[in-house]
């Protein structure tokens, strides 16, 4: 197969074949347009271009409602797009600038939502996104093993001159980055609130929910109906949150999610292997009340489990403003870590329970703004057989969804969008095996 293959009718855009997994992570290696939107009064002013960057240790300011774009490609270090040429060499860090461009504006943005991609590693490494001119924090967003291709959603504030920076461990690996969209720090009206919603099941194409029933055939579109299922209302809804899981591929090849009724944006959301289970957080904006999940290459089973929405603004709407800050790491179970909830490792049927407000800059539930919801980068390692974790908040009942799947042996990362409880904590529920479990928080929505 093709390191990079070009694929008929895509606009010209270049999907990423998914390479066959290989040895995997050890232990150590870590570190469309929309209406106007809405905005708290205590998020006025502030993003990167105001009185600081916001979030952890940082001034107020900078919080804001979602503006969600239809996807578009600003980085593919295979070809230069974004003005960086790969591959990504064994302890590089590279800048790019996204403010100004690509439907974000120049000044009132203060993070964005990007879908970062790595592809043809030579090395088993990881990948840290982070705002630009601040330090590089402990924390990952994407592991991989030698020849692998995986992609992860990535909620990042905005750093010195509306940009951010990445940076590969070890090895050489590609890097590709599809823009989702924007937080605003100026917009006005009601538009662009988070809802979370305690995850829901409203596709599977195994079994026919959601009405469609698979394998879903190459250059399939399945048109799923996102409003009034799974807790998201019938209006008012200008972009849905869901984990989207692939199972039973026949081949390598990718799944694309965009608003129904547009053209395919030629990106990608989900990549995987023949035979791979694998899933991805995606943020899309919703038309009709429908998303399109279009499938590449082969035949696949398809699965969403649905989080959260923001509001379209066509109606009097209430929600929460996302708040940035740089990652921190609030849990790694690792024995020997030396970081919160070390020892703790996940055996089969386990369930372990974080407090998060009050943690690595998440304001405490008795605050005058207490998170709502918070977005972490999950990451799930030294599993000793297949399984899948869920994330739910404590105070309800386990929800019947994933959020990450895996086989033994594999590092495997994904950002969560979770509620949290009336007491601030989230839990985590391992199936089989045992698995450690390494939380990096991104944000929290109040």
């Amino acid at each position: 197969m093709s390191q990079v293959t070009a694929f008929a009718g895509r606009l010209g855009r270049l999907w990423i074949p998914i390479l066959a997994v290989a040895a995997l992570l050890g232990a150590g290696l870590w570190a469309v347009a929309q209406p106007p939107l809405g905005l708290a009064a205590s998020c006025a002013g502030g993003g990167y271009g105001g009185t600081g960057y916001g979030g952890y240790g940082a001034p107020t300011g900078t919080c804001g409602p979602y503006v969600p774009l239809s996807p578009a490609r600003i980085l593919d270090t295979r070809i230069g797009i974004g003005g960086v040429t790969g591959p990504i060499g064994t302890g590089r860090t590279f800048t790019v600038p996204i403010a100004g461009a690509y439907g974000v504006p120049s000044a009132g943005a203060s993070a964005v939502v990007l879908n970062v991609t790595v592809t043809d590693p030579t090395q088993t490494s990881f990948l840290t996104v982070w705002p630009a001119g601040q330090s590089q924090p402990l924390a990952s967003n994407l592991n991989f093993s030698q020849g692998e291709t995986v992609a992860n959603l990535v909620e990042v504030q905005l750093g010195s001159g509306g940009a951010v920076s990445f940076y590969n461990l070890q090895g050489d690996v590609q890097v590709v980055a599809d823009l989702e969209g924007y937080v605003s720090t100026t917009a006005t009206g009601s538009a662009g609130l988070f809802n979370p919603v305690t995850g829901s099941r409203i596709l599977d194409t195994r079994v026919g929910t959601g009405g469609t029933t698979g394998p879903i055939d190459t250059g399939h579109v399945v048109r799923l109906q996102v409003t009034g299922v799974g807790g998201i209302p019938s209006t008012g809804v200008g972009a849905v949150v869901f984990n989207l899981t692939v199972t039973s591929p026949t081949a390598a090849g990718f799944v694309t999610a965009y608003p129904d009724g547009v053209a395919n944006p030629g990106t990608s959301n989900v990549n995987f292997s023949s035979g791979q289970t694998i899933a991805n957080r995606v943020i899309v904006p919703v038309t009709n009340g429908y998303v399109d999940l279009y499938n590449g290459p082969g035949q696949v089973q398809m699965i969403v489990d649905v989080s959260g929405y923001f509001t379209s603004g066509s109606a009097a709407a209430s929600g929460s403003d996302f708040n940035a800050e740089a990652p921190v790491r609030i849990v790694d179970t690792r024995p020997g870590s030396g970081l919160p909830y070390s020892g703790n490792t996940l055996s089969a049927g386990g369930t372990l329970t974080v407090q998060v407000a009050g943690s690595a800059g998440v304001p405490l539930m008795t605050s005058s703004s207490p998170p709502t919801a918070v977005v972490m980068n999950v990451t799930v390692t030294d599993a000793t057989a297949s399984s899948w974790l869920a994330v739910w908040p404590t105070n309800a009942a386990r929800p019947f969804i994933s959020d990450i799947n895996w086989v033994a042996g594999q590092t495997q990362p994904e950002l969560v969008i979770v509620p949290v409880s009336p007491t601030g904590q989230v839990s985590f529920y391992n199936l089989a095996g045992q698995v450690d479990v390494v939380v990096d928080v991104e944000g929290w929505y109040s």
